[in-house]
């Protein structure tokens, strides 16, 4: 029996909690980065920080897993997949690949 252990799947997503990512290559020529902050083992949030604008602006909360090396986002029906390697995640999103790098001082 194994009622006290964790699933391999959660300590995934634990792992993520309070780290912070970004994509610096964007399809908005506004956009300076898009970055991913994890803000627990379940949800991340999406930022996105404009040339023009003092503040980054939240622009949605979704539910996410990792399962493996794989990153399952979903927010209601959108859904996307990244892959980890080497504290990066390269997902396709928008019909542009972005890669995220893991940000070694966290904002949270």
């Amino acid at each position: 029996m194994r009622l006290f252990s964790m699933s391999k799947r959660i300590k995934q997503s634990l792992a993520l909690a309070g780290t912070v990512w970004i994509c610096s290559s964007t399809n908005e020529p506004e956009a300076c980065y898009y970055k991913l902050v994890f803000t627990n083992g379940e949800q991340v949030e999406g930022w996105i920080k404009f040339e023009n604008e003092k503040e980054e602006q939240c622009v949605f909360l979704a539910d996410y897993h990792m399962s493996k090396n794989i990153l399952h986002v979903r927010k209601q029906e959108d859904i996307f997949i990244a892959n980890l390697e080497n504290n990066k995640f390269t997902a396709l999103i928008d019909d542009q690949k972005m890669t995220f790098k893991k940000q070694k001082s966290n904002t949270i």
